[in-house]
């Protein structure tokens, strides 16, 4: 579980990480099953998660300059 940018942990049971082959992971916190992933390529930092008109998100970069903001629902 993760890569090497490090992982973040939510209070809703989930744990975000990335995997060797590119995909930003979400996985189970008490399984350590993977749930969802996205193949975003190369994760260059470790998530973080905010908070926008009532909607919680994940943050993560990918390659390059991108950004990824995905929604918590």
């Amino acid at each position: 579980m993760g890569g090497g940018t490090g992982l973040l942990a939510t209070a809703g049971k989930l744990v975000f990480g990335s995997d060797a082959a590119g995909n930003f992971v979400a996985y189970d916190a008490l399984t350590g099953k993977a749930l969802w992933h996205s193949h975003i390529g190369a994760v260059g930092n470790a998530p973080e998660t905010y908070t926008l008109d009532g909607h919680q998100y994940v943050l993560v970069s990918g390659n390059g300059d991108r950004l990824y903001a995905f929604v918590m629902n």
